[in-house]
């Protein structure tokens, strides 16, 4: 049995995590699964799955300490294994850093998508391509638009493989957990609409609070916000909420473990984001069958079929998404039939089953190109 090793800059409770977790998860039977990565939130989850886990320092502080501190536990990983293949999320400087010490074992880079201003990202999607092609033998894209992306950015076409995210709803659903969020909250009887996932200015929530208060002038229907996950965001984001005469019923959850357990309190999922590479969130909300407003832009709109499994919106526009959500919400028979299309759509691209062969095939071809 061939040993990989997943390298992950942080442990938060992000679609990269989620990625991770749900290869480790679903590819363990056929592979030796290893872990490196910085302590943090998600760690339990991954300690769940019996991996063998080895922590290094998150890059912060003392930067030359914490990547000596990195090299030094990658080679005694390998010493100790040996390590036949590295997969490495998101970080490309860990593409880097983990050829100086093991450069003979194959390297797959798997890019998430960049987040952060434009400048950022193209700075980014730019170094990512750079050190890439000369330290990783495959990369592995999210979307198409993320292999459009990095091949402009000048990584070679040959070299990327398109691997959506994939998502296993057989966990199941938390009736309790679902019935004391809604208790505690004041918010039986009442329409819910919301987010869940990481509150940071990418995801663009203060769109979605200020089409919510345009919302309740529209409709004299009870509606309610709630909005689950935690970031650097959410001070900013309740300060909004209170300004409002909607704050009272816009509603913070803060960070809830296993959030795709709860996913059917909502009555609509809406995710005004500015940018993604294959949204975790939108996977798992398709496969709950959820009603779904979304932006309509590059990165999320090849997610979806206008009108067919997605209301998609135009970018920061609060009037056009307050439309959205009103229709939707006044109207059963279009909730119905945006349900059944997202889960129409998600069985279709986005199953698990389907994510797992495509790291699969990458593993076992980059295995095969080495030995030859």
């Amino acid at each position: 049995m061939k040993t990989v090793c997943h390298v992950l800059p942080y442990l938060a409770e992000g679609g990269t995590e989620k990625t991770a977790y749900n290869i480790i998860r679903g590819l363990a039977h056929r592979y030796r699964m290893l872990l490196l990565a910085p302590s943090g939130r998600a760690l339990d989850d991954f300690l769940a799955l019996d991996v063998q886990y080895t922590a290094f320092p998150a890059l912060k502080g003392n930067v030359i300490k914490k990547i000596k501190s990195y090299k030094r536990a990658l080679e005694g990983l390998h010493e100790a294994g040996p390590i036949d293949l590295l997969h490495i999320h998101a970080a490309h400087e860990f593409v880097s850093f983990s050829r100086t010490v093991l450069p003979e074992v194959p390297v797959v880079f798997h890019l998430h998508s960049h987040q952060g201003s434009g400048i950022s990202k193209c700075y980014n999607y730019r170094l990512s391509a750079f050190i890439a092609k000369r330290k990783a033998d495959t990369l592995i894209a999210v979307s198409d638009e993320e292999r459009r992306i990095i091949v402009e950015n000048g990584f070679p076409a040959d070299r990327v493989v398109v691997v959506y995210n994939g998502f296993d709803p057989a966990g199941g659903d938390d009736p309790r957990e679902i019935e004391r969020i809604r208790r505690e909250n004041g918010l039986q009887g009442r329409i819910v609409i919301g987010n869940m996932g990481r509150l940071n200015r990418t995801k663009r929530l203060s769109v979605l609070i200020e089409a919510f208060r345009m919302l309740q002038r529209e409709t004299a229907l009870p509606v309610s916000l709630l909005i689950v996950g935690e970031g650097p965001d959410r001070a900013r984001l309740e300060r909004i909420a209170r300004r409002t005469a909607s704050g009272r019923d816009v509603v913070f959850t803060g960070y809830i473990n296993r959030g795709d357990r709860i996913l059917k309190i909502f009555d609509l999922f809406v995710l005004p984001t500015s940018y993604e590479g294959c949204s975790n969130v939108l996977v798992e909300a398709m496969s709950k069958a959820l009603p779904i407003v979304t932006t309509d832009i590059p990165s999320v709109r090849w997610m979806f079929e206008q009108g067919k499994n997605a209301l998609l919106f135009r970018e920061d526009d609060t009037a056009d998404l307050c439309r959205g959500m009103l229709t939707l919400i006044q109207s059963e028979r279009m909730r119905d039939a945006l349900s059944r299309g997202a889960r129409e759509r998600f069985e279709k691209y986005f199953s698990m089953d389907r994510m797992l062969r495509g790291v699969e095939e990458v593993y076992e071809r980059t295995f095969a190109a080495r030995e030859r």
